[in-house]
């Protein structure tokens, strides 16, 4: 009976990883969500006590054209964080185009400058 139960998981285990692993759309926004992860952390590993050491950038693809967002970055990691900024904006336009994407289609506008709070970069619109 033991041995039954361990196979009958097993089986079910072994079944589950199959389905994520044939799952490509699954997959891709898996990699999109760990690429913005990345971004976000880069973003703030630098402390904000300068506003004027700030930039900011739009990131992302909405489905139907435009940023998704923008976000801000500190100089010191400028070339790193734009290189992931371009990569994770290409992959979702290709996301889109390839799953037929659909977002709210809304403008997404650019900030005015950065301000510093409490350590922490903020877009001021």
């Amino acid at each position: 009976m033991k041995s039954l139960i361990w196979t009958t998981l097993f089986i079910l285990l072994a079944g589950f990883s199959c389905i994520d692993e044939q799952d490509p759309l699954r997959q891709d926004l898996l990699d999109l969500d760990q690429l913005r992860s990345e971004i976000v952390a880069l973003s703030e590993s630098v402390s904000c006590t300068n506003s004027d050491e700030w930039k900011f950038t739009p990131m992302g693809s909405k489905a139907c054209g435009g940023p998704e967002r923008y976000i801000a970055y500190h100089q010191s990691v400028e070339k790193r964080f734009l290189e992931l900024v371009g990569q994770y904006t290409f992959q979702q336009e290709e996301y889109n185009i390839k799953n037929n994407g659909v977002s709210d289609c809304m403008l997404v506008v650019a900030p005015r400058t950065v301000s510093c709070e409490g350590g922490k970069a903020v877009l001021v619109y």
